[in-house]
């Protein structure tokens, strides 16, 4: 070999020399270097794969965690949709604690001079039921009358709606007022920092308004009731809880006071209540007094229908044109042949009251008629020189200056009497029976069957015959309705009542 050392056996051949020990060192070092290096790296490979498991592990931790946090959430949401649920229909234990709590907050009512009284109008078209209330508790010196507009939801309508309408209806009447049209619960909580000692409302039916402001959500106050109808005429529909809603609704069970037109009322009252009529007091109906006093007034201008003073019908129509209520709504049965005698009969004029809840009726799938034939309808109707739409107005002045009237029920059949008119009743078939008071009020009225034969009838009415009913419903409004100051006993009745419960009070403290 030249220039190198060779080494056999365990021993060199030939001695090294420098650069060759040199060379043989850095070789080692660098053996060695590398065996570090691969050493280490093998380490970190080894760490890379226990942190690679590592990794994994705190993966399928996370994994793990974020499936109990979407369980966790999905039973928050549960919870959240159980509580809610249980706002509208609260457990017996929960329903039974607001309720105390409504109780004890009503005792502590009576404590000012003046009783705070809130009234919640929904329904511009009755307010001539409370204007008269109104008007004196606002004049007196113990009463503090609040009104306030809110929005309402009739059957076919998808929304809460309406209390545009109604708050342009008070500012006509000039009756100062607040407006509830925001959100239902802000309202609520608003009518309690209002702290009123009393609420009336204008209906007993809990589905007509905002849920927040049913039955069970304002009975925190005395809750009282001057009917929007002057007074019940059928057998109403038994609701499966109670057999007459006309007197013993929630509304009617919970109230402090129910003022009812007549002794038939009250004793239906005692009859068909769970309390026996208690909270009833017969005063008569502010309506009534309300329709005596209307000055006439026709809504169609003068010589619309040319040559001297035609002959003025006035059209009334119920809501309930379905089948399962009361089932006295006629208009899908009379609307064309109505349409008809208005387009022939061009020297009478027809003014069209529709009860506010058959205007958006149509929209429901119940409604005999849809939306698209009614629509057509009105417009037809309102293309005749001779026609008028009367809704959410004073009604009162147009029945003072009408002439006859056509109607299918309810309300109409007791009001009409009231001026000394012709009425006549277009009876549906199959409609829910009249009670007493009832049949005491068909004996003012001219029942038929078609409206051809209304026609006839109004003819002869229009034409100068005088109608033979006319002392009979005189003797019918008077028994039924009385002969007025009914606003004086209502607030004789309440005043009565507050002096009572605050002498329970007082003797309450004293022991």
């Amino acid at each position: 070999m030249s220039g190198t050392a060779a080494v056999s056996g365990g021993a060199w051949e030939t001695p090294p020399n420098a650069v060759e020990v040199c060379t043989l060192l850095l070789t080692i070092v660098l053996a060695a270097i590398v065996a570090l290096a691969l050493l280490r790296m093998r380490r970190v490979g080894r760490g890379i794969a226990r942190s690679v498991q590592a990794a994994e592990a705190w993966a399928e931790d996370a994994t793990r965690t974020a499936e109990r946090a979407e369980r966790t959430a999905e039973a928050a949401l549960r919870s959240i949709i159980e509580v809610g649920v249980a706002v509208r229909n609260p457990p017996p234990g929960l329903l039974e604690l607001r309720d105390s709590a409504h109780l004890a907050a009503r005792r502590s009512t009576f404590h000012r001079s003046r009783t705070r009284v809130l009234f919640l109008v929904h329904l511009v078209g009755v307010w001539d039921a409370y204007h008269g209330l109104v008007a004196a508790m606002a004049e007196s010196e113990d009463f503090e009358p609040i009104v306030a507009s809110i929005p309402r939801q009739f059957r076919g309508s998808e929304r809460l709606y309406g209390e545009d309408d109604v708050d342009r209806g008070l500012t006509e009447r000039g009756v100062p007022h607040l407006r509830f049209a925001g959100d239902a619960a802000d309202t609520l909580r608003l009518i309690k920092a209002i702290d009123p000692d009393v609420i009336f409302r204008q209906s007993q039916w809990d589905a007509d308004i905002p849920a927040e402001l049913s039955t069970e959500r304002l009975s925190f106050a005395r809750t009282c009731l001057v009917p929007y109808e002057t007074m019940n005429i059928v057998a109403n529909v038994p609701d499966g809880r109670m057999s007459n809603t006309a007197v013993d609704s929630e509304y009617h069970r919970t109230a402090w006071l129910v003022f009812c037109a007549n002794e038939s009322m009250l004793e239906m009252a005692v009859r068909d209540g769970a309390r026996d009529g208690a909270q009833f007091r017969v005063v008569g109906h502010p309506k009534a007094d309300h329709l005596r006093a209307a000055a006439p007034s026709w809504p169609i201008p003068a010589g619309t229908a040319g040559g001297d003073r035609p002959g003025r019908v006035v059209w009334s129509a119920h809501h309930t044109i379905a089948q399962g209520w009361t089932d006295f709504g006629a208009f899908h049965l009379m609307c064309a042949d109505m349409l008809a005698w208005a387009g022939e009969s061009l020297a009478t004029e027809f003014v069209f009251m529709p009860h506010p809840a058959l205007l958006p009726f149509p929209d429901s799938g119940l409604s005999p008629i849809t939306r698209t034939d009614f629509d057509a309808w009105m417009q037809a109707w309102a293309d005749l020189p001779n026609t008028a739409v009367l809704s959410e107005v004073d009604y009162g002045p147009t029945l003072a200056a009408s002439d006859v009237m056509v109607t299918d029920g309810l309300s109409m059949l007791v009001e009409y009497q009231l001026f000394g008119k012709p009425l006549i009743f277009f009876e549906r078939d199959g409609h829910r029976p009249f009670n007493s008071i009832g049949e005491q009020v068909l004996g003012g009225v001219h029942t038929v069957h078609t409206v051809a034969e209304a026609q006839a009838l109004a003819g002869r009415f229009l034409g100068g015959e005088p109608d033979p009913l006319l002392d009979r419903q005189r003797g019918i409004t008077r028994r039924l309705l009385g002969d007025g100051d009914t606003v004086g006993r209502i607030l004789e009745a309440l005043r009565r009542e507050i002096a009572r419960e605050r002498g329970l009070s007082d003797r309450a403290r004293d022991v």
